[in-house]
């Protein structure tokens, strides 16, 4: 057994050159009749500006058993950046723009299990391994300032949650029919149809607005990343076989990889459209089908875009065979292997489309990831 215990001080020096000092600019500022006369301009700086620091602390245990052909090892991490470099909002009487300051602080916590294990089962031998791991991070201070980003995507800087974790409506079922629909909340300036995504209202004032009813949804970060690896040893034969994979994460998904008749009819159209709302069918995974000013209800920021992007994925696939040193030996071969393998043999993912898992944010627009197929041989003369 052994224990293990870590902590440092690590500072970040990737700042750009001179911010800590005001630059002057010349450019036409003033009217004097027909002329127009250069001034001098002063950008806003922060002479105190320093690096910014990671507070880094490890506590781990390694345990080795069975003469070490069983070894396990675990991890925890608890990592903290502070002054980080912001452009905090001033006063609009200052007039001279946004200086960067140390002021944010950022905290990443996480932990690891791996495992391996040898043994042997008569001539044949075994090999397993495996590992999961989870990071969480979280905004610890912003000096009250919050962050609203993204086009086809928003997120959100605020203290208190992720980094830049999604900040949208929440989806409330479909409007079912004219009644529904006139009791609301609807969107503001938007007049919904039966079908169409109905929004919950956060603040109760009937109205759908960016400023108020928007939540903050989770963050996309991958968590419970895992992997495991099983592979054997007989009489000349190999095999391996490795699978990877993520427990939680959240995918938003936009455009034509997702929404029916995307930019009116340039779209395409997929199984899971085929489940729409209709009169007859109130229940379906995918409101009401719609092109053009129609669909303005429906595809706003909402969580009805975010997906469960979790799989497990058959990454790779290997068996061979390696000739026996007699036979080789009579034809001047020192070792001869031949060998199949496979890449991405099998993926199980719930994401809609048949779109990559691992797909960014905003994304589905790429191919999934391709099948390998290879065979091979290895010789050593």
């Amino acid at each position: 057994m052994k224990l293990r215990g870590s902590w440092g001080l690590v500072g970040n020096n990737r700042i750009d050159n001179y911010k800590y000092m005001s630059a002057v600019s010349v450019k036409p500022t003033y009217v004097f009749g027909n002329n127009v006369v250069n001034g001098a301009h002063f950008n806003a700086a922060n002479s105190d500006m320093r690096w910014e620091t990671i507070g880094m602390f490890d506590i781990g245990l390694d345990l080795g058993f069975l003469d070490n052909a069983l070894n396990l090892t675990f991890d925890f991490f608890n990592n903290t950046t502070y002054d980080i470099l912001m452009e905090l909002p001033v006063p609009g009487l200052y007039g001279g723009g946004r200086p960067i300051q140390n002021a944010g602080k950022v905290r990443n916590r996480g932990w690891e299990i791996s495992a391996n294990y040898r043994f042997n089962t008569g001539r044949v031998n075994h090999f397993v391994s495996g590992n999961i791991s989870d990071t969480r991070n979280k905004v610890l201070d912003t000096k009250g300032t919050i962050w609203i980003e993204g086009s086809d995507v928003n997120t959100i800087i605020r203290e208190g949650y992720p980094v830049r974790a999604y900040y949208a409506y929440r989806w409330d079922g479909y409007f079912q029919n004219d009644a529904e629909v006139a009791a609301g909340p609807h969107l503001d300036g938007i007049t919904p149809k039966p079908g169409d995504i109905r929004y919950l209202d956060k603040n109760g004032d009937g109205t759908i607005k960016e400023d108020d009813d928007r939540f903050v949804l989770g963050d996309r970060f991958p968590h419970y990343t895992y992997g495991f690896n099983y592979g054997f040893n007989w009489n000349g034969f190999d095999f391996s076989m490795f699978w990877q994979g993520v427990g939680q994460r959240r995918v938003w998904l936009r455009g034509e990889s997702v929404e029916a008749f995307h930019n009116n009819n340039e779209g395409p159209l997929f199984d899971f459209h085929l489940d729409h709302w209709t009169p007859n069918n109130p229940n379906a995974t995918y409101p009401r089908l719609t092109v053009g000013s129609e669909s303005a209800n429906n595809a706003v920021k909402s969580d009805f875009w975010i997906q469960d992007g979790s799989y497990l994925r058959l990454k790779n696939l290997q068996i061979g065979y390696t000739f026996p040193a007699r036979w080789m030996n009579k034809i001047a071969v020192k070792n001869l292997r031949v060998y199949a393998s496979g890449q991405n043999l099998l993926t199980i993912s719930n994401l809609k489309g048949g779109w990559d898992p691992e797909t960014s944010d905003g994304g589905g627009r790429i191919y999934p990831v391709s099948r390998v197929f290879s065979v091979g041989v290895n010789v050593k003369f």
